[in-house]
């Protein structure tokens, strides 16, 4: 989420020196759908160890319509409401346990090789460590393409997992694209990382 919105003036007005538009209050409805969005994990997860037909479609679609608040968070916040500190903080969180949360109660199942977990696990922590090491050093490290990639083919594989028709050999091909992108996002991130401190 990004693009502070600013409050409006009348023309001709500048702001006073030193000045900044507030920031909105946390509590608004972009914040709200980020919380909506780890709340419906315990739902997910229990409908997935239920086993059975109807609880996978629930399971599914439950997890596409938390996959869909994250667009739509950032959209209401962008365009309507205004970023806080606190939404960018907590939405990259919020997307990070609804994948992970859902890949390990798949892996319980052992629905979903447990190794993939893992991977995504070891990846995700080690990016957090570099952008908070980063951040305490002045340097921003925004969301690349291959972030993003790696995400929507994360999303992608673990709703091929959740739905119960899929087609034989769909998931785990779904699922061995995800892996790929999540490394290779990892690596990039991690040698990007260095070019930003040595440019400094």
């Amino acid at each position: 989420m990004s693009d502070r919105v600013g409050s409006a003036r009348p023309a001709g007005a500048h702001p006073a020196a030193g000045s900044r538009d507030p920031e909105p209050s946390w509590a608004n409805w972009a914040n709200a759908l980020t919380l909506l969005r780890v709340a419906l994990l315990p739902g997910i997860g229990v409908l997935v160890v239920n086993g059975g037909r109807g609880p996978r479609w629930w399971a599914f679609g439950l997890f596409v319509f938390a996959a869909l608040t994250d667009t739509f968070d950032g959209w209401v916040a962008r365009r309507a409401l205004g970023v806080t500190r606190w939404g960018q903080l907590a939405d990259p969180v919020a997307d990070k346990l609804l994948v992970v949360g859902v890949m390990a109660v798949l892996a319980f199942r052992d629905a979903l090789p447990a190794v993939a977990v893992v991977v995504v696990v070891v990846r995700e922590v080690a990016v957090t460590v570099q952008r908070n090491v980063l951040r305490r050093r002045g340097v921003v490290m925004p969301a690349s393409r291959f972030g993003k990639a790696k995400t929507a083919s994360q999303l992608l594989a673990v709703s091929l997992y959740l739905l119960p028709v899929a087609p034989g050999g769909v998931a785990p091909a779904a699922l061995v694209v995800a892996v790929v992108l999540t490394v290779a996002s990892g690596l990039e991130y991690a040698a990007r990382g260095r070019r930003l401190l040595r440019a400094r």
